[in-house]
């Protein structure tokens, strides 16, 4: 499932507002869905608004106007999104004072038909939508707190298995949802790495009690090696998948961090088993509560992409620059798509550092009129949605060209810098009149000529 197309007419600050989510024409994938998008614009414009109506508009709930977030639409089709999967395109739009959505299709199925497929495709898909709000780095996935001292160490961790056995993926992953939601989905997306401990801890045992048996020392021998044989070929037919997550996702995104995944996990940790640990690379354990939130928002981010492999699937991430370094800014964006390459992604920034990773067409930029009242899209491009009619490209501005071009941000720097800029038109006037009077060796030429030389080095000038 993608989407190709969203209307937005007379809600909130959008007025009448039409963002095609289509490669142009002339480009390789001309009218097919976009990939990747890239929603910039200044606060306050819609873009964590925008994301919020695709996620609503994509959860199988099927409800708006519910959650506080998300105000309901006054007018009858104030909101419509085209999606698009296989040979199949439908608008779903909102009913007027409902808090329902309303289907429209275009590809000649008659209405049981249509609901029929789109049930079948709900069912083979899941989950349909990643959301990664700003709220993931405020919600933290607590440990389990109080275990009951009843039950020895296996019965509990079979009481625990049995719950993540009960465990459905649901049809979105949504980190903006309640705390009790947010660690049911960490304990599903991190099943595997529990089980695959907790059965590596029952064969562990096994080897371990046959020095309790009271049997003859031969075949206690004999035992405990086809119990360790046993072992080999289950340890070699399962890759433990934590390490599999450390060596193929996170530790070559941790290491200039100075961290990496702690591999050797103990009892209670399997048992309080909600989250991954996380060490220095001289081996120190680093608790949840030091981690800092550049971490978090990388850890927390790409875990459930890697070990969920969506497909087909739609990933919002609002401010995926929060606290990150430039360095790690530049190749993030890359990283998200290779970790789900069937998924189309919508990622709201202020960053452009972000934005350099998007062809121009993929950049939907959100801007107030001049009296503030409402917002439209600012279109790239001139005439028709062309590739050769696109003014700027991303990926080949230098990082001030795309704050001038793409950003819109007029001033080359700060408050000094202008003064300074203007002190340095004002010297070079001077020194010019100088030249032409043949006085530049004069006191006042060398003493103007060393200030025009301070002030060009502090504003990163390069000149003889």
């Amino acid at each position: 499932m993608k989407l190709t197309k969203i209307v937005l007419k007379d809600y909130n600050q959008f007025k009448d507002v039409e963002i095609d989510l289509t490669y142009p024409k002339g480009h390789r994938k001309e009218g097919q869905p976009l990939d990747k998008v890239c929603i910039i614009g200044q606060s306050g414009s819609g873009k964590t608004s925008l994301l919020r109506l695709i996620k609503w508009f994509i959860s199988l709930q099927r409800e708006i106007g519910k959650n506080t977030e998300l105000p309901l639409p006054e007018n009858s089709n104030s909101v419509q999104i085209d999606f698009r999967f296989f040979d199949l395109n439908y608008r779903v739009s909102n009913v007027d004072q409902e808090p329902f959505l309303d289907h429209k299709w275009f590809s000649g199925e008659n209405r049981e038909a249509f609901f029929q497929k789109l049930k079948d495709y709900y069912q083979e898909i899941k989950p349909l939508l990643y959301n990664f709000p700003t709220e993931i780095l405020i919600k933290d996935t607590p440990p389990v707190i109080g275990e009951r001292s009843t039950l020895d160490e296996l019965e509990r961790i079979k009481e625990k298995k049995a719950y993540l056995d009960k465990l459905e993926l649901g049809h979105t992953i949504d980190f903006s949802a309640d705390d009790e939601w947010q660690l049911q989905t960490w304990d599903y997306v991190l099943r595997n790495i529990f089980e695959h401990r907790a059965e590596e801890l029952y064969k562990k045992k096994e080897i371990a009690d046959i020095e309790l048996q009271n049997i003859k020392k031969e075949e206690k021998s004999k035992l405990k090696k086809e119990k360790t044989e046993e072992y080999k070929r289950w340890a070699k037919q399962n890759p433990d998948p934590l390490k599999k997550l450390a060596d193929e996702c996170l530790d070559p995104l941790l290491l200039s961090l100075g961290l990496r995944t702690k591999i050797e996990i103990d009892l209670n940790t399997i048992l309080n088993l909600r989250f991954i640990q996380l060490q220095t690379a001289a081996g120190r354990d680093v608790p949840r509560e030091f981690w800092s939130t550049g971490t978090r928002q990388l850890v927390k981010t790409v875990i459930p992409l890697y070990m969920l492999n969506p497909k087909n699937a739609v990933v919002l991430v609002d401010e995926p620059e929060l606290s990150l370094y430039p360095d790690m800014q530049k190749s993030i964006i890359d990283m998200y798509v290779k970790l789900a390459p069937e998924s189309q992604f919508f990622f709201a920034t202020h960053s452009p550092i972000i934005a350099s990773s998007f062809e121009p067409w993929e950049i939907v930029e959100l801007k107030f009129d001049e009296e503030q009242a409402y917002v439209s899209r600012d279109l790239h491009y001139e005439g028709e949605n062309h590739v050769d009619n696109y003014k700027y490209f991303p990926e080949y501005l230098r990082w001030d060209s795309i704050l001038e071009r793409i950003f819109e941000l007029e001033e080359e720097g700060g408050k000094k810098r202008q003064q300074a800029l203007e002190k340095l038109a004002e010297v070079e006037i001077r020194l010019r009149k100088l030249k032409k009077e043949k006085k530049l060796d004069s006191p006042e030429g060398k003493k103007l000529v060393e200030e025009f030389k301070n002030l060009g080095q502090k504003v990163d000038w390069d000149f003889e």
